[in-house]
């Protein structure tokens, strides 16, 4: 499974729930929770960042944070996993 954000496949299109204007995506948020080693390979923890959706069958996401400027306030957003 490949996060397609991540990977530069597409770009996260989430907009505030607040106010609705367009966000920017910040990473992972395992990269901002988890301790910092910029020589452990990234899929050494692969399996502590994935969540399972409620919505439709099992599909495993990558939890990104984003940020409005708008707003000023960061929040998660689930990005569908691709096989």
């Amino acid at each position: 499974m490949l996060c397609p954000v991540c990977n530069g496949l597409e770009q996260l299109a989430v907009k505030c729930p607040t106010c609705a204007m367009q966000t920017n995506d910040l990473g992972r948020a395992v990269d901002l929770t988890a301790p910092y080693a910029p020589y452990q390979p990234d899929d050494v923890d692969f399996n502590a960042e994935m969540t399972i959706m409620d919505n439709g069958p099992e599909t495993q996401s990558c939890c990104h944070i984003v940020f409005c400027r708008q707003c000023r306030a960061a929040f998660e957003a689930e990005v569908a996993q691709w096989p």
